[in-house]
């Protein structure tokens, strides 16, 4: 990752222009979901960076800043999640196999920001923080798939403290939404879905259904993203196994029938997505990863296998 760092470039390209846009728009004090489509909730995190820096790769630097704190982040979930330090190190490693998020954060996309609100609202439920609704919250804006996890904490926004903090999290998600309604004529949709055809066009925004549909092939691109390389999945296949294997077997995990509902959710709404890319499934892979360390680390072997399989990856 470091080597990466060194040598790549930030080039802003394809949705990049859309958050970059939203973004610089905001820090001059106009909210505008007309012309700049996506979920924007990185490009509201960027606006102190462009304060700052007055560049135009303001939402890549502030996606630089989110992965960089996703790895201590990921030790400290790791650590508490399996009480020992080497599920920490184990976690932080894993996150350092998963190139997608770092990698096109360097043209502008977001999923370098989810993964940081995906591990700090696993990490708020394991550690029963009572702000973990209003992470789940925020981590929506960014990309709605941060909204399955809430499985992982729902119990917990019953206490008068954690509800608070919740509700305060669902006013975000709930405003952003009647905003963005109001100023469009839709609630957001999913630019990715082939909806939009040619140049964005502000005046024929499609509508919300037209992102999902009952299609076989959508349910079958599902696994395909979680286990073919080939199409730029999340995480090696390995490790997908190798958690589903652990969740299946391993009785004593920690959230055990909470992970495997967010994940349940994540899979459901990514098969009635009319086109859904590997991304979308970043929640699972992440929960998946973190429940497959203690059979990684059985043996030397199969940590072996789990490096060759990343190479795939990569």
């Amino acid at each position: 990752m470091l080597a990466y760092f060194l040598l790549a470039a930030p080039v802003m390209m394809d949705d990049g222009f859309h958050y970059e846009g939203f973004s610089e728009s905001l820090s001059r004090g106009e909210l505008n979901f007309r012309d700049f489509y996506g979920f924007q909730g990185l490009a509201i995190l960027a606006v102190p960076v462009y304060w700052l820096t007055h560049s135009h790769n303001s939402v890549i630097y502030a996606s630089m800043i989110f992965a960089l704190l996703s790895l201590p982040l990921a030790y400290m979930l790791g650590k508490a999640y399996y009480r020992h330090e080497s599920g920490g190190i184990m976690a932080m490693a894993i996150v350092l196999l998963m190139p997608y998020p770092y990698v096109t954060m360097m043209r502008g996309f977001q999923e370098a920001a989810l993964l940081f609100f995906i591990l700090l609202i696993i990490y708020g439920a394991v550690q029963e923080k009572i702000w973990t609704g209003l992470a789940w919250g925020i981590g929506g804006i960014v990309k709605p798939f941060a909204f399955v996890l809430f499985p992982l904490f729902f119990k917990d926004i019953f206490k008068k403290k954690y509800f608070i903090f919740f509700g305060v999290g669902l006013l975000v998600a709930i405003g952003y939404a009647l905003i963005n309604y109001f100023q469009t004529g839709h609630f957001v949709t999913l630019a990715a879905t082939g909806a939009y055809q040619g140049a964005f066009d502000a005046d024929n925004i499609p509508a919300l259904q037209k992102s999902f549909t009952l299609d076989w092939k959508s349910w079958a691109r599902v696994p395909t993203n979680l286990l073919v390389s080939s199409r730029k999945i999340m995480i090696s296949p390995f490790i997908i196994l190798l958690g589903a294997i652990s969740l299946w077997y391993n009785k004593s995990l920690l959230f055990r029938k909470k992970i495997i509902m967010a994940i349940a959710l994540n899979v459901i709404l990514v098969g009635f997505i009319t086109y859904a890319f590997p991304k979308y499934l970043l929640p699972t892979a992440l929960l998946f990863g973190i429940v497959a360390i203690p059979i990684i680390l059985t043996r030397w072997w199969i940590l072996a296998l789990v490096l060759l399989d990343s190479i795939f990856v990569f």
